[in-house]
């Protein structure tokens, strides 16, 4: 496959992105204090990996053998196989929140009822709420650590910029299958913000407008 400039322009930068996002899924794995986020961050931190993999045999010109990856944000990622099938774990960690929410929201205040109402899966992740910034900048400096909840928030941001770079690489390719590989990983990535706005939600801290 030959690489038109800009799409090796996009690639170099897409490599940059999964290696910046392999480094805060792995570092903030070891971070935060609840088993369930850090089960939805080791999975995330996996796919990561392999769409560097994906993206550094973009580079060399090859194809990667994609599968039969076709699985949405939710309940998709238990279908998907091949060279980046790391989403079947994730779908049980969600079921499980799903039924632990429920509990925790039958002996809860009617506020934090309210916080729950309206969250139903069809709903989008990229709604009004404004990240944690000025924390975010004490992680990596050994000056602060960050909460769970900041986590969430710097993933998320993270994750929608990263889905917005792909979003533009897809349109500026030329070829189909580069085209397609790149939308499958925009896909996952948008399955991550997902996932982080269903936990988030769940926890009262991402009201969804």
């Amino acid at each position: 496959m030959q690489l038109t400039q800009k799409e090796q322009m996009y690639l170099k930068d897409a490599k940059h992105h999964e290696e910046l996002c392999i480094a805060k899924y792995n570092h903030y794995t070891q971070t935060v204090s609840c088993q369930q986020l850090k089960q939805i961050l080791s999975w995330a931190g996996q796919q990561e990996a392999n769409h560097l993999n994906t993206v550094s045999q973009l580079l060399q010109g090859q194809v990667p053998e994609m599968g039969g990856q076709q699985g949405g944000m939710s309940g998709g990622q238990s279908g998907q196989q091949g060279s980046m099938g790391q989403g079947g774990s994730i779908s049980q960690v969600l079921n499980q929140m799903g039924s632990q929410g429920s509990k925790q929201q039958s002996g809860s205040t009617s506020g934090s009822t309210q916080q729950q109402g309206g969250g139903g899966k069809g709903q989008s992740y990229s709604g009004s709420m404004m990240p944690s910034t000025t924390a975010s900048q004490t992680q990596f400096t050994g000056q602060g650590m960050l909460s769970d909840q900041q986590i969430c928030n710097d993933l998320l941001t993270t994750e929608k910029a990263v889905s917005d770079m792909y979003d533009h690489a897809v349109f500026e390719s030329t070829d189909q299958q580069l085209r397609q590989a790149l939308s499958h990983i925009q896909k996952e990535e948008q399955g991550h913000a997902f996932a982080l706005f269903q936990y988030m939600q769940q926890k009262g801290w991402y009201q969804a407008q």
